[in-house]
């Protein structure tokens, strides 16, 4: 049973009781107060945290030279790198605690005020209507507190504007029911408001949808099969590759002289343990890329409730995400080569407000991980209003595709560098351009075969891939631009290519037959023009 509410008040939520402004919360605080409010004092931790992780990535390079002076000090560098160790504590301590002191935060009408900084002090005013995503973080040392980090995500933002660092977690429930209801209202058509006020009532949530609950075993699917593997070899190929003195002449004669003492000289046993070391290190980035993806997706959980997607994982740091449906703009499906061996599928929503952060890392994307074909097609169904484009059969482009690539971008560059060759080595200079070709031209095909696309009156969906496969699935009213293009080649034969713009994605179809990309560019125009549909 529901009680009614009355104006100026929120509906009662299952997690904390929305306040009424300018009355206290459960945890002594207020909201719509005119009082400037201070978070816990165990944020001065957090601060020093952020401190030190942003020196570890902006300050390490800087600071080496120094240590290294103060280390070739003498007999004193010890007592000179322990003085410095000492100010830089010192410092972090100083600088938390100010930071924790500075920062004070209210809400007024429809807008956060916060005030912040140690030595520039700053002002900002974050409207509703400007807010994104509100979502938590609970960091290990803040889970016995009962302590989370309410983030704010504002439109256009390429960094976080607001972390509410150490607030107890009804009050940051509170406080994103608030908003989310207040832009709601926001939001509102007339129409909608004047139902609301005749009713006298707010309408009973609908309970969460419980989507997906993904076990270990998924998790480690997910850890093997995405393309993390490779950004750990690049990281550790780039650091090893950065000592110098590992390489010298009399290391590498000595670990070899060491080698052949165990294997023996002989080709066989050398290749044998090169063999035998690619496979460890293969073995040891696929653990670190499965150990990080149980520790970052732990007890992921995927639910649905008032047209918003939230996600809750994380063992160190759990972390609480929220997407609102109607700001999703098109379902990346991703399946690199070990994932299709696994049968699994990666998803990504692709969406405004988290694009700009995609320089920081995969923990900044609404990513899926590790499911089915048919949960796939069950979630694009329930994303897509019950649209069943995924089950549409994919037209292939041209094979003119392979010609054009196989033939102009390295057929004739080849030739042309091998008749320089033959003028030093004679008709033995043609072989390496040959074997090029030869050898890119199954990858050209492939890439040929992997395009696919399929589109119907309101929605469309464009496969991609070499090894692996990548299907994009978008509503066509989300279409910012449709633009064909055509080379001379293509003109004369009836082909183009589409390029298709989303909001923070592109998209093209090449060697499209010229009839269907302008059948695509009209469907989506119609759909712009006639859909009333909000697209963020």
């Amino acid at each position: 049973m529901t009680a009614a509410t009355q104006p100026g008040t929120m509906p009662m939520s299952d997690a904390a009781a929305q306040p009424v402004a300018g009355k206290k919360t459960t945890s002594g605080l207020m909201l719509q107060s005119d009082k400037w409010q201070r978070i816990s004092p165990l944020s001065i931790l957090y601060y020093a945290l952020k401190f030190i992780m942003a020196a570890v990535r902006n300050g390490v390079q800087a600071l080496a030279p120094v240590a290294a002076v103060v280390a070739t000090t003498g007999e004193n560098r010890w007592l000179a790198l322990g003085a410095l160790a000492a100010v830089a504590a010192v410092g972090l301590l100083i600088g938390s605690i100010l930071s924790y002191l500075n920062f004070k935060f209210r809400i007024d009408h429809d807008a956060f005020l916060i005030r912040s900084g140690v030595l520039t002090r700053k002002r900002l005013t974050l409207g509703f209507d400007r807010i994104q995503n509100v979502a938590f973080r609970e960091p290990l040392y803040f889970r016995p507190f009962g302590l989370v980090i309410l983030t704010l995500e504002s439109a256009g933002s390429t960094s976080e504007e607001v972390n509410l660092a150490g607030i107890p977690r009804p009050l940051a429930q509170t406080i994103r029911q608030y908003v989310l209801d207040r832009k709601k209202t926001a939001t509102s058509s007339p129409n909608q408001m004047a139902e609301h006020q005749n009713t006298g009532a707010a309408a009973e949530a609908k309970p969460a949808a419980d989507l997906l609950r993904q076990p270990i075993g998924e998790l480690a699917r997910y850890g093997l099969s995405n393309n993390n593997i490779w950004v750990f070899a690049g990281i550790t190929a780039g650091a090893i590759g950065q000592l110098d003195e590992l390489w010298d002449s009399a290391f590498v004669e000595s670990l070899f002289s060491g080698v052949g003492d165990v294997v023996g000289t002989g080709i066989m046993a050398m290749t044998t343990l090169v063999v035998f070391m690619v496979l460890v290190g293969l073995f040891l980035l696929m653990g670190t890329s499965v150990l990080g993806a149980i520790i970052i997706n732990y007890k992921y959980h995927l639910t649905y409730q008032d047209e918003r997607y939230h996600r809750t994982r994380g063992l160190f740091e759990r972390q609480e995400t929220s997407v609102p449906e109607v700001k999703v703009q098109s379902l990346k499906i991703m399946q690199p080569i070990i994932a299709r061996l696994l049968g699994r599928f990666h998803l990504v929503f692709k969406q405004v407000g988290f694009e700009g952060k995609q320089n920081k890392g995969n923990q900044q994307k609404f990513i899926i991980p590790s499911v089915t074909w048919a949960f796939t097609g069950e979630l694009a169904k329930r994303l897509f209003n019950n649209n069943d484009i995924l089950g549409a059969r994919l037209s292939p482009i041209s094979t003119k595709f392979i010609t054009r690539h196989a033939v102009f971008s390295f057929g004739i560059p080849s030739l042309l560098i091998g008749g320089l060759w033959t003028i030093g080595m004679g008709w033995y200079g043609l072989v390496p351009p040959v074997a090029v070709v030869v050898v890119v031209w199954p990858f050209i095909a492939l890439r040929h075969r992997r395009y696919g696309f399929a589109i119907n009156d309101t929605h469309a969906v464009v496969r991609s891939g070499l090894l692996g496969r990548t299907y994009t699935v978008f509503p066509l009213f989300k279409v910012q631009t449709m633009e064909i293009r055509q080379s001379p080649g293509q003109y004369r034969s009836g082909f183009a290519d589409l390029k298709i713009k989303l909001a923070g994605q592109n998209l093209t179809i090449p060697y499209m037959p010229l009839n269907d990309a302008r059948a695509w560019r009209a469907a989506a125009m119609q759909q712009v023009e006639t859909s009333d549909t909000p697209w963020m």
